[in-house]
């Protein structure tokens, strides 16, 4: 978190030293994504020319970001509100969008980098919209107290001279609570290219997404290990290609051109004397023991980043609902710690979106406090033992329909479910049915022969 104090004026040198302050940590955003693209850095190793060089990737990197997004975000969010507000427009600009797919890509660089952020703009026509930013191009700065209230952010990109690797200057885009502004930033000036705008966002219209107080990824703690068992899995390769490779001594006795292509195409030597022989000269390989520490290497990753390895024996067979969730409990208080921070930056989004559209009159000021985001586990799910479990709180009065009707997996929108169900159990009007003889009569067209 950059932090400077709240009234410090924004000039070049406080612009060039935030830009400077980020473009530290570029190396460690680097490697994080080269890992999860799977460029670790076993395809690098070198070796001398005599020795095998097999370089094999395991992404254990991705494989942890995967399933940790997965299982948060496999689900789209949902908002529900307090009965006395709407927010329905709200709701209809983020489906415009389709805002599931960004928040799965927020989830996703979370994972990856510990952080990432998020900008709030209007479009042309407009309309709310947000935008994922690379921690590469972007800082939210906060003030020095206690609450550490946002500032400002800024989105910059390096521009370089034709040809030369040499940085010419930044394109910067600065966002306080009430404007925005483009700027040309090099060591010598800023320049104003886009004079300033006023938004309707009613805060700084940047997001800063946390995956935990130490803004670390979720492999970020493993990649010693991940590096491990890259190298012993090569090397196992290697050894494995040596033993073919190993030399031929041979005692008593020698080899002729002729022979030794024959031996090799035919596998047989006819005539040696009876008192020669010969051997490999090759290393002995103990493969219980490398499966051994193959094993505990990949336990320690799952273990250190608190996701589960599926495939494990574990998690074979019909297991109830209860019981999984015991074999995930450290991968779930996880998980919780993530949601936590995960939906506090949906709440700031909220916040903003709200501001903007009740400034066109479109949707009240909803206090922020009576909405929630409820997330849903992406894992197979026990529905009848949820049924049971629905069936038991109805009607206590602890809980409303649309917080039990949420719980089922096949429930997308639980509101819209809870009122068809209403509709249905209202008691329906009753056709009068006419006697044999009794004509309708023709004032009372709801009088319909029964046919």
């Amino acid at each position: 978190m950059y932090t400077i104090p709240k009234d410090t004026k924004i000039d070049k040198d406080v612009l060039l030293e935030i830009i400077r302050f980020n473009d530290k940590k570029q190396a460690r955003y680097n490697k994080l994504d080269k890992y999860y693209l799977g460029e670790h850095d076993i395809l690098t190793r070198v070796k001398k020319e005599l020795y095998s060089n097999n370089r094999v990737m395991v992404n254990h990197a991705k494989y942890i970001t995967d399933t940790n997004v997965g299982y948060l975000m496999g689900n789209p969010v949902e908002y529900q509100a307090s009965e006395e507000y709407d927010i329905t427009p709200l709701q209809d600009a983020y489906k415009s969008q389709t805002i599931n797919n960004l928040d799965n890509e927020i989830a996703k660089a979370i994972s990856i980098f510990g952080k990432t952020l998020e900008y709030v703009y209007a479009n042309e026509k407009t309309e709310p919209r947000s935008a994922e930013i690379d921690n590469r191009n972007g800082v939210l700065v906060h003030d020095t107290t206690f609450e550490h209230n946002k500032l400002f952010g800024i989105i910059y990109r390096p521009i370089y001279k034709l040809n030369e690797q040499i940085l010419d200057y930044y394109e910067v885009i600065y966002c306080d609570n009430k404007e925005i502004i483009a700027y040309k930033l090099s060591n010598d000036s800023l320049t104003v290219t886009e004079k300033a705008k006023p938004h309707a966002f009613g805060d700084v219209p940047m997001i800063e997404y946390a995956n935990n107080p130490e803004y670390q990824g979720d492999f970020e703690q493993v990649l010693t290990l991940i590096d491990a068992y890259n190298t012993l899995q090569s090397d196992r390769i290697n050894d494995k290609e040596q033993l073919v490779d190993a030399i031929l001594m041979l005692y008593g006795f020698d080899l002729r051109d002729e022979d030794m292509i024959r031996l090799k195409r035919d596998r047989v030597l006819s005539t040696i004397p009876s008192d020669a022989k010969g051997e490999f000269l090759a290393r002995g390989l103990n493969e219980s023991d490398t499966e051994i520490l193959k094993k505990s290497i990949e336990n320690d990753i799952h273990k250190i980043s608190m996701t589960p390895n599926i495939t494990d024996q574990n998690f074979m067979g019909n297991s109830s609902g209860v019981a999984i969730k015991y074999k995930l409990l450290a991968f779930e208080q996880n998980i919780a710690n993530k949601e936590r921070y995960m939906e506090k930056g949906l709440m700031q989004r909220f916040e903003l979106y709200n501001n903007f559209l009740s400034t066109s009159s479109k949707m009240e000021i909803v206090p922020v406090e009576e909405v929630d985001a409820l997330f849903k586990r992406n894992l197979p799910s026990n529905d009848f033992e949820i049924s049971q479990m629905i069936n038991n709180l109805s009607g206590t009065g602890l809980i409303d329909k649309e917080t039990l009707a949420a719980q089922l997996s096949f429930i997308t929108d639980a509101k819209e479910i809870v009122a068809l169900a209403e509709a249905e159990s209202q008691p329906q009007p009753t056709e009068k049915k006419l006697g044999e003889n009794e004509i309708p009569d023709a004032n009372k067209p709801d009088e319909i022969p029964n046919e």
